[in-house]
């Protein structure tokens, strides 16, 4: 019980020393905290604003992997503040490569589970970090022509453009036989030229033309579609920077500040001891 109780008193005494040196330095302590926090809000006025924006693109085409090869090198770039490599990639000019500060691109889909193969990830969500929000327009713009006018991008695209036509085609070809087919039951041309009795059902020859009627619909609304890149949704202008934070930068300040004051408290308690220290030498 003696020893818990010491315990008790030696952390009350330290506690009433603590706010004693508070009490005697309160103004001190203030004027750094001020001063401090003052400090913290010059570096966030001052300091270079990150914006950040994103857009989610669709593609048959691009996948998500090949597409972050594609961002990495421009990323590389930037890295190297190698502004004009940069804006030859991106055609833009040198001013709005600079206000680039980073490049991602991902899946939108919050895990593998939400997706089957790569190549079924349709959606791409790009997110940019910039310096100025003025430039986010003309960006969107250079990074779909970017995505698009890639070699490998364009055999594909011209390939299932191929592909669809040819779809298409005989699709057309398979409407015409079977109108032609249609004709000459009307007209009884098929029964003449026939030897034995033939039965023919206009109605499924007719729900077929329709169904490939249909299909060739699908197929050209595909055709027009096959470009590499769509834009779901652009770039928005959001005016709060992501860094620095101004609360971050206050809290920061004034620690800053409070530290610097202890600091020059542990100086002067140092001071204090050396100089007591020095007259008891003196007096002995």
């Amino acid at each position: 019980m003696t020893t818990a109780s010491n315990h008790e008193i030696d952390l009350l005494e330290l506690l009433l020393k603590g706010v004693r040196i508070i009490r005697d330095n309160f103004w001190l302590i203030l004027a750094f905290f001020i001063v401090g926090s003052a400090l913290g809000s010059a570096y966030y006025y001052s300091s270079t604003k990150v914006y950040e924006s994103s857009m989610v693109i669709s593609s048959e085409i691009l996948t998500e992997s090949y597409s972050k090869q594609l961002v990495a090198s421009l990323n590389r770039f930037r890295q190297e503040d190698n502004f004009h490599a940069l804006a030859q990639q991106l055609n833009i000019s040198e001013a709005v490569a600079e206000e680039i500060a980073l490049l991602t691109i991902k899946s939108p889909y919050s895990n593998e589970d939400e997706v089957g193969k790569e190549n079924d990830r349709k959606y791409l969500l790009v997110t940019v970090e910039v310096y100025s929000l003025d430039i986010l327009d003309e960006l969107q713009k250079s990074l779909i022509n970017y995505f698009e006018n890639n070699d490998y991008v364009k055999i594909r695209v011209a390939q299932k453009k191929s592909d669809y036509r040819q779809l298409i085609d005989r699709s057309e070809q398979e409407i015409k036989d079977l109108e032609e087919l249609k004709t000459k039951i009307n007209n009884g041309q098929l029964f003449q030229n026939a030897k034995g009795s033939i039965v023919f059902d206009l109605t499924q020859i007719s729900t077929k033309i329709l169904e490939i009627s249909k299909q060739k619909l699908e197929l050209q609304d595909e055709l027009e579609l096959v470009n590499s890149v769509h834009v779901i949704d652009g770039f928005k202008r959001f005016e709060t920077p992501i860094r620095p934070k101004l609360n971050l930068n206050l809290i920061a300040g004034s620690f800053v500040g409070i530290a610097f004051v202890g600091l020059l408290l542990a100086f002067k308690s140092v001071r204090k001891l050396l100089r007591m220290e020095e007259e008891s030498r003196k007096a002995a």
